[in-house]
């Protein structure tokens, strides 16, 4: 049995401290540099005329003057695109609103990659409040399942990252798209309503820490991602809460959440009020159709509650949905508090049993409801480990059903309430169960 936790959490520890003390560098830099108020470059506040031009002259002369503070005032400032440049400290004040324009066509050309602030290939910088950005849920009928608009930040290729103390509201997409982008750090940041939260594709070594994320779809997203740090977060979505595909993943200290407050937005097009069910707290995410080059492996979660969600945990190799392009393979929950859960920890894994269950100090809870399910359902595993952990249903089906197996070992596995028979194994070459019942 591998078990990488430890060396999980130290090696993204480790990798992150030595991203933050670059970007602290690059922070303190830029707050001695000059500041560019973008009301001296034309943009005027409480209006409805565009201020698109005069806040990208403000970025486009710090640019050209080495990089440093392009500040937004407060007052409701609207805007189309914006495109970041190296060395940008973007700052909004207090009751400092960018609000997008309600025009899909002030974005661009109407493409999946609009958004209201991008940044291609820059370096160095920074998107700070404690202002807000509001997308407006602008729509582009011509977008994404009829309807999404830009997203409210987009960077690709980008490096040297930090975004803190901002709230983004009504996204027409994602809140946050990042793409082949490495060290970023996203602290205090709040993300109410829209879509994704953050959906990262291809990038690595994100630390992520004192936010508050409550979206319409899920909170965290994307695939072929390396070491990631979630900590100290509030998770909640209508969809997921993480549907990540990422090698070296610690989650710790979160409290996720359903039912969602804000409505998955592509069930509100009939007029409805809108999905809000949480489907699941954590889901791999591997789509073919991204060609994903990594598996999801070495995750730690750890020290989290998780309450009122379909699942705590959802794989199939085999026909789950964005599921089958890369495997699963080493999962490990530590100290974990999950209760109302409507759905069991399901995984069918792939042919050559690569995926690995680590439960430690666990207790998951089945929500009052049908007692014909277990709470663990795994098949085709290479190896379940259980140590002090608590599994309730109602009572009527075994706890703990696992098929076409390695191995299982359990240590002080208590099933409520008592079950004649708690455990059902089925093809599973070595059990090792101490203090189990």
């Amino acid at each position: 049995m591998l078990n990488h936790g430890p060396i999980c959490r130290r090696a993204v520890v480790v990798v992150c401290a030595i991203a933050m003390l670059g970007i602290g560098a690059v922070q303190d830099a830029q707050a001695e540099a000059a500041e560019f108020l973008v009301t001296d470059y034309g943009a005027e506040p409480d209006n409805e005329a565009l201020d698109t031009a005069g806040i990208q002259a403000a970025i486009d002369a710090c640019a050209e003057a080495g990089g440093g503070v392009v500040r937004i005032p407060e007052g409701r400032f609207l805007s189309g695109a914006l495109h970041l440049r190296d060395n940008i400290r973007l700052v909004l004040d207090e009751d400092a609103v960018l609000e997008g324009s309600s025009d899909y066509q002030d974005y661009g050309g109407g493409d999946w990659t609009d958004a209201l602030i991008t940044g291609d290939g820059v370096q160095n910088i920074a998107i700070e409040g404690p202002g807000k950005i509001d997308g407006v849920d602008c729509e582009n009928p011509d977008g994404e399942e009829g309807f999404r608009g830009p997203h409210a930040i987009y960077l690709t290729g980008a490096s040297d990252i930090s975004i803190r103390e901002l709230t983004i509201v009504n996204a027409g997409n994602y809140a946050i798209l990042c793409r082949e982008s490495t060290d970023a750090e996203i602290v205090d940041v709040s993300i109410r309503g829209g879509h994704d939260g953050l959906h990262a594709q291809d990038c690595a070594r994100f630390s992520i820490r004192d936010c508050d994320f409550r979206t319409g779809d899920d909170c965290f997203a994307g695939c072929d991602n390396v070491d990631f740090e979630i900590i100290n977060c509030k998770i909640n979505s209508s969809c997921n809460g993480f549907r990540l595909g990422c090698v070296n993943l610690v989650v710790e200290g979160c409290t996720i959440w359903g039912p969602g407050e804000y409505p998955h937005l592509v069930t509100t097009r009939d007029g409805g009020e809108g999905r809000t069910n949480m489907l699941s707290a954590f889901t791999h995410f591997a789509p073919e159709d991204r060609d994903p080059q990594l598996p999801s492996d070495n995750w730690l979660i750890k020290d989290c509650t998780i309450e009122n969600v379909g699942f705590v945990y959802g794989y199939d190799f085999e026909g789950g949905l964005w599921q089958t392009g890369q495997p699963a393979k080493n999962l490990r929950f530590e100290s974990i508090q999950a209760t109302g859960i409507a759905e069991p920890v399901r995984v069918l894994g792939d042919e050559g049993r690569q995926f690995e269950l680590t439960l430690d100090g666990v207790t998951i809870e089945l929500e009052d409801g049908d007692g014909e399910r277990p709470v663990l359902d795994l098949t085709r595993f290479g190896a379940l480990n259980l140590h002090n952990v608590t599994l309730r249903n109602m009572g009527d089906a075994p706890v703990l059903r696992a098929r076409d197996g390695d191995s299982v070992h359990m240590e002080n596995v208590t099933a409520e309430p008592s079950n004649d028979a708690p455990f059902d194994f089925e093809d599973v070459g070595d059990v090792d169960s101490a203090e189990a019942g």
